[in-house]
């Protein structure tokens, strides 16, 4: 699916954007009519969103830019020190990034397809896992695999785009995931990519000079030059992103003031039962329990799995509970006043799921050595608590439209 998404979003027949369309008036559902209060609680709650989400993406903005200035400091300033310090401000960076994942699912509920599209690919470019980690550097048993030892790859912007998953989905050049294993390496060791990986080559041995190479093919040199440009191709998507929100906000602020209450709780609704299925059941508790450890953990080479849920769940807290009327009510006491169900139960499952899947993940990128046995019921213990959830979603829709 996401390679038909892609190949419809390189045809030069696709038509150029339009702005959101008008949602068509309805006539008032049983619910609308019996709480006219509770509707319009949703509808300034969904509009609070989406200046939240405008906000969360310039937090998002600066840290990028932070994480941008630490890496050109590691390229000019080789050392220890300055490679932690481009770790740190890239684990930052990506939960500041995850944490607008439920944003993402609510937006393409309410954009024109193009952009929903447009808005998909560069999801793809920013953030895609997991990823083939020799087709980018060397890893164990093979030195001198990957794009840093091809040099007949040209280490540029459009080079790197053209490669992005030319050949297979995860045969990826950008994004996140690309930089963190550039930064961390692979192997045995937790921290395996040593700063000498980034100190610049100055001159050929006689070797090198017999075998013809130039300075700018030296694997230190390509590997510096690789990570300064997809950092700053990063930096590039995501402000395209971030233009594409600003861009389409006054439509959807439109589109949201012209749907009924009602259907504004479904496509709220919706967006978190989406977001948990796709991210963490469909892309990872399911693989893993199907034995596939090694593409069902999204952060492998800083181990921060753990750090990337735990903030995509806050994103979907928060939208419940944080987001409030001028009376005071919250999406959350919305829903409990639909269902009884998901007062008394949704979050009793996600404060435990919560702490299943940090534990999962903590457990899994720690220590190789658990039991399957074992780790197959912790798989099957957070399976089970986030389908709960998404089962008291699906009977909140459902006491909501009958």
């Amino acid at each position: 699916m996401l390679a038909a998404m892609l190949l419809a979003g390189c045809s030069d027949d696709t038509p150029e954007p339009q702005s959101v369309k008008a949602a068509k008036e309805t006539a008032p559902s049983a619910f609308e009519l019996l709480n006219p209060e509770l509707s319009a609680s949703a509808k300034e709650i969904a509009l609070d969103y989406v200046e939240q989400i405008g906000t969360d993406l310039n937090q998002v903005a600066i840290e990028i830019e932070k994480f941008q200035s630490s890496i050109v400091t590691l390229i000019n300033q080789t050392s220890s020190e300055n490679l932690s310090r481009s770790r740190q401000a890239w684990r930052e960076t990506h939960s500041a990034y995850e944490l607008t994942t439920l944003h993402r699912y609510f937006t393409t509920q309410l954009l024109e397809e193009q952009n929903s599209l447009a808005l998909m690919q560069l999801q793809y470019r920013i953030n895609h896992w997991p990823i083939i980690p020799g087709y980018i550097d060397y890893v164990d048993g093979y030195p001198d695999s990957g794009i840093v030892y091809d040099i007949n790859v040209n280490l540029d912007t459009d080079s790197l785009r053209e490669q992005h998953g030319s050949f297979d989905v995860s045969e990826v050049t950008l994004g996140f995931h690309v930089i963190e294993f550039l930064l961390w390496g692979f192997g045995t060791d937790s921290d395996t990519r040593p700063a000498a990986d980034y100190r610049a080559r100055e001159e050929l041995t006689p070797e090198e000079i017999e075998s013809g190479y130039t300075l700018e093919q030296l694997s230190n040199n390509r590997r510096r030059l690789f990570l300064s440009v997809v950092t700053d191709t990063l930096v590039d998507d995501f402000r395209a992103l971030q233009s594409l929100w600003f861009a389409e906000a006054p439509g959807i602020r439109r589109r949201i003031e012209s749907t009924s209450g009602t259907e504004l709780i479904v496509i709220l609704a919706d967006s978190m039962s989406e977001m948990l299925t796709e991210e963490l059941l469909l892309r990872s508790l399911y693989p893993m329990l199907n034995g596939d450890f090694v593409e069902s953990i999204q952060s492998p080479y800083s181990r921060t799995t753990q750090n990337a849920v735990s903030s995509q769940l806050s994103g979907l807290e928060r939208l419940l509970l944080e987001l409030q009327t001028e009376n005071g009510t919250t999406l959350g006491l919305v829903f409990s006043t639909i269902s009884d169900e998901f007062s008394e139960f949704f979050y009793q499952n996600f404060d435990s799921s919560k702490s299943c899947l940090v534990l999962l993940y903590s457990n899994m990128e720690s220590d190789s050595a658990v039991p399957t046995n074992e780790r197959e019921t912790e798989i099957v213990e957070c399976i089970n608590l986030l389908t709960n959830m998404i089962d008291y979603n699906d009977r909140l829709k459902f006491d909501l439209t009958n």
